[in-house]
């Protein structure tokens, strides 16, 4: 007999969520089953606030949500009432349930960090700026799990003051020799030292909101003309807009005095790096050039630095299932919209770890992606819920 063992842990951990109903005693659709639902619709493939409560009325009488309830009836919420508990739920207890499940299943020692828009997030449906929140996404790059989240109240601008409280949590960071990635709009001194200061790693990006920055790692670039080391990679596969890619890594050993002393805010500049991206049409054979700039505060090959530029990008592939998986972008309905996108993440990241360990084998609808775990959920109740009982 099925025990579900780890669903019912979930449900136990939601329950301990506080519910902002007053009248708890008459409460008929409990706050920790119906966010049990809908992270079970979520993975069907459910990813509208009309078919998550379609799904739900349909499901009342699902003998796997009866079994891990310990049921015989399941209540369902009226659509305002789901509404309601979706857009009043405690983001941040919902988020330390969130923490607490993902923790055991990734390593915190490579990590990336990158915000992303909820661009469903005006009520009104204004798709502007001003309106949208965002939220602040930590990924685990040897597992691809993203296992935190920092709110950001009113817009993607926030994301500098939001990484520095993530950086001052425990639960988040907490041992010497993690190793963080940013993208440019993260390179800031405060971060950065504190990072250091901390004993930990970090490969930052410079562009042009650190313009004085990135002209002297240019300058002294050139100036030191050779580098210490090198790597090219040649993908022969079409990525960047259906294109070539070849990539030479250039790492270049500062001496602490080269950057530190005329841009002293920083600690501890340990390596310069230059990316040379070339871009080859297939077709008409044309090339574009790039070069991008980056700085580290430790030292190592110009090998092991390619890997871990590439791995940052697992983030924004993060992003990209949570937009074309998860629909992220087309919720429209969700003043406050933390709530549902927890709960998106949770599906995402079953996903994703049924993917880390079953990659090399084959689904029943075809080779084991994203995009088929999600299908086969669609259609196999019982193979979505062993999702929940991954180890």
């Amino acid at each position: 007999m099925k025990q579900y063992t780890k669903a019912k842990a979930l449900l136990e951990s939601l329950r301990t969520i506080p519910d902002y109903r007053v009248d708890i005693g008459k409460i008929r659709y409990p706050l920790a089953e119906v966010l049990f639902m809908v992270i079970f619709a979520l993975l069907k493939g459910n990813t509208k606030f009309k078919e998550i409560f379609g799904w739900m009325i349909y499901n009342k009488e699902n003998p796997i949500l009866k079994k891990i309830f310990e049921k015989d009836k399941i209540e369902i919420p009226s659509d305002s009432t789901l509404h309601r508990i979706l857009t009043n739920t405690d983001n941040n207890a919902l988020e330390k349930v969130f923490r607490q499940y993902f923790s055991n299943y990734v390593n915190k020692e490579n990590i990336a960090i990158d915000g992303k828009w909820l661009n469903g997030s005006d009520a009104n449906g204004q798709y502007t700026n001003e309106c949208h929140k965002a939220i602040l996404n930590i990924l685990d790059k040897d597992t691809k799990i993203v296992f935190a989240h920092k709110f950001m109240a009113k817009n993607k601008t926030n994301e500098i003051s939001a990484l520095k409280q993530a950086l001052e949590e425990d639960d988040i960071f907490s041992d010497e020799g993690q190793i963080f990635s940013f993208d440019a709009i993260q390179t800031q001194t405060e971060i950065l030292n504190n990072i250091d200061n901390n004993g930990d790693k970090y490969i930052a990006k410079v562009k042009n909101n650190q313009k004085e920055l990135k002209e002297k790692i240019i300058e002294t670039i050139d100036e030191y003309k050779k580098p210490i080391d090198s790597y090219s990679f040649e993908d022969l596969g079409l990525s960047c807009g259906k294109k070539y890619v070849k990539r030479e890594v250039e790492v270049f050993y500062s001496k602490s005095t080269d950057i530190a002393m005329y841009y002293n805010r920083f600690n501890n500049i340990q390596s310069l790096i230059r990316v040379k991206k070339t871009l080859t049409d297939p077709k008409t054979k044309k090339q574009t050039f790039y070069t991008e700039y980056l700085m580290a505060n430790f030292k190592t090959t110009a090998k092991d630095f390619y890997e871990k530029i590439i791995s940052h990008w697992r983030v924004e592939t993060y992003h990209y299932h949570l937009d074309v998986l998860m629909k992220e972008d087309e919720h429209i309905a969700y003043k406050e919209p933390f709530s549902i996108a927890i709960l998106e993440s949770f599906a995402l990241n079953l996903f994703q770890l049924f993917l880390n360990a079953n990659k090399d084998k084959k689904l029943p609808t075809g080779k084991t992606t994203m995009a088929e775990i999600k299908r086969t959920c669609k259609y196999d109740d019982y193979f979505t819920i062993q999702l929940f009982e991954q180890e």
